[in-house]
């Protein structure tokens, strides 16, 4: 069985942005050089039905499946992080020994799982909380997973609108770096927050 130190359920906006500050945190980070992490995507990202005109510093009329392949592709630049297809059904275990199974037989190893598998179906036994009617859905038959400012319990991560985001890419963006700030805290023993400067010269 592959393991990894962090499995991210969900490869949409906030699962590949989460995936993404982790793995930018390796070139000013030993400790997170060292991570491997796994993003199991069911391809069910509400993006692929966007089009976007209202998220800064992204160009008017963007199309949602672009920017996911976008996204999708930056992850993967990162040498510590793999993307791989698949539905997860079940997750067991505890903190640094959790288990992750995929509809088609697959099992995978983790120290810790961050679920950010959206706002429509989150059918996934061993969640560890309660999946309850979405606090900011546009409509409804909406849901996300009950949580406590993004946990739901030890190395147990929920992000984006699985959280309680907005189903708007800035929010769930943001979320998912939120997510990925709170896992290298961890790992560093203190609040620590990835910033990217220009260089001089």
């Amino acid at each position: 069985m592959q393991k990894y130190d962090v499995i991210i359920i969900g490869g949409g906006v906030s699962g590949l942005s989460c995936a993404i500050t982790l793995g930018s945190a390796g070139a000013k980070l030993e400790i997170a050089a060292e991570k491997k992490i796994l993003v199991i995507d069911a391809g069910k990202s509400h993006l692929n039905m966007a089009e976007l005109y209202n998220v800064p510093g992204i160009g008017k009329g963007t199309k949602g499946p672009e920017l996911l392949a976008s996204l999708a592709q930056r992850a993967q630049e990162y040498e510590n992080i793999s993307l791989i297809a698949g539905n997860v059904v079940e997750v067991s275990g505890n903190a640094g020994e959790f288990n992750v199974n995929t509809e088609s037989g697959e099992c995978f190893g983790t120290v810790a799982i961050v679920f950010a598998n959206g706002m429509q179906t989150i059918a996934i036994e061993g969640i560890g909380a309660d999946v309850v009617d979405h606090i900011r859905a546009p409509r409804p038959g909406m849901v996300m997973i009950k949580n406590d400012n993004g946990k739901i319990g030890e190395s147990k991560y929920v992000t984006g609108c699985a959280a309680g985001a907005t189903s708007m890419f800035a929010s769930a963006a943001g979320y998912g770096a939120q997510t990925a700030t709170d896992i290298i805290s961890e790992w560093v023993g203190k609040y620590t927050v990835i910033h990217d400067v220009l260089k001089k010269g």
